[in-house]
């Protein structure tokens, strides 16, 4: 039997008794995506329907239906602002599969906004800096998304950004569903030790997917995409990057996110904290602790010698005051010339001007 959107789900067919499919609004590998009203709580929301062209005894078949019940289970842990809600999972008798009922995003996908041009660095770090924190609450309950890509990134109304498409995360702890020499994911996107048998996706591989969004973001095209899958492969394994022409301040971040090393990837912190600064039009930090990039000012207080640091730097003294003349008593009969006049006491040192004690206060960076 085959479930692929056919007569047996199409527009105006009422899922689990209650939401009703009004509008295919898109399509993914594991299925079609519909604009669906809810008629019991009076509001509209997205079911995804399952695409399975496998005979339903097939293990191809059960694998992709597992799949899709990772989706929901996985989607409904992560607990962020820029992660798709789940509202319910329906399983019809019709086939058994499982419809998966989510908030509905109004706006399009980057993949569609990547169509018209590329998108200034400034708005790809807000973009990029959303995705990373629903990736960073995934991580935290044990899931990799492993399918992060401009198509499954949605920008809604009031610049909300919403990460969708859970279908092939990856739970920590749980059997991996795919079979030896299967990928999942688009290619493209796919970090070269997921495809080299060097490791297991973990969430280096998703900071990888996220290096080639910002990329694709800045430049307009992805930095991997060849005419054919063999040449792909050989690119992510073996190319280097070609370097970023219009990504600015965002330009180091995402060539140290594409290394092909996944030791030697900057952590979720460091990422978010470039992202954030970019976003924001402020200095950019550099690689972990070595201070901000943009330190101009600190460099012109450098010695010849070029020993200044780009994190704090100290400020030279401020030379030190003249020393006060000793102030005059009252006017009294002037002493024998040479000596002071027998019985008078020595006149005291002025005391240290306050600045001459301690240098200033070194300058934050």
């Amino acid at each position: 039997m085959s479930n692929d959107g056919g007569s047996g789900g199409g527009k105006g067919r009422i899922v689990g008794g209650r939401y009703r499919l009004v509008e295919r609004i898109g399509s993914g590998g594991m299925g079609t995506v519909w604009r669906a009203h809810d008629e019991l709580v009076e509001r509209e929301v997205a079911v995804k329907q399952p695409r399975l062209p496998w005979d339903p005894e097939s293990e191809s078949h059960q694998r992709a239906a597992h799949r899709l019940y990772r989706e929901a289970r996985a989607a409904a842990r992560v607990d962020h602002p820029s992660a798709v809600s789940i509202h319910d999972v329906v399983v019809e008798e019709e086939d058994g599969l499982p419809w998966i009922v989510m908030e509905l995003v109004r706006g399009e996908s980057l993949h569609e906004v990547l169509q018209r041009g590329p998108v200034e660095p400034a708005e790809s770090a807000r973009i990029g800096l959303a995705v990373l924190g629903a990736l960073r609450a995934a991580h935290s309950v044990g899931i990799v998304h492993r399918d992060v890509k401009p198509a499954n990134v949605l920008l809604g109304p009031h610049r909300r950004v919403v990460l969708t498409d859970f279908g092939i995360a990856h739970i920590q702890g749980e059997e991996s569903l795919t079979v030896s020499g299967e990928f999942v994911g688009s290619l493209e996107f796919i970090a070269p030790e997921r495809m080299s048998g060097r490791g297991a996706a973990g969430p280096a591989s998703d900071l990888w997917s996220l290096g080639v969004l910002l990329y694709a973001a800045v430049e307009g095209w992805s930095p991997f995409r060849r005419t054919t899958l063999e040449s792909t492969l050989a690119a992510i394994l073996a190319a280097d990057t070609p370097e970023p022409k219009q990504a600015g301040p965002l330009g180091p971040l995402v060539v140290r996110l594409l290394e092909k090393d996944p030791e030697r990837r900057p952590g979720a912190a460091e990422v978010a904290a470039v992202l954030e600064a970019v976003a924001e039009g402020w200095p950019v930090p550099g690689p972990s602790g070595e201070g901000e990039q943009d330190a101009s000012g600190l460099r012109e207080l450098a010695e010849d010698v070029g020993t200044a640091r780009l994190g704090k730097a100290v400020r030279p003294p401020d030379p030190k005051p003249e020393p006060r003349a000793p102030e005059s008593p009252e006017p009294e009969p002037e002493p024998a010339a040479g000596s002071p006049a027998p019985g008078s006491p020595e006149l005291e040192p002025a005391p240290a001007s306050p600045a001459s004690e301690s240098p200033e206060p070194a300058l934050e960076s």
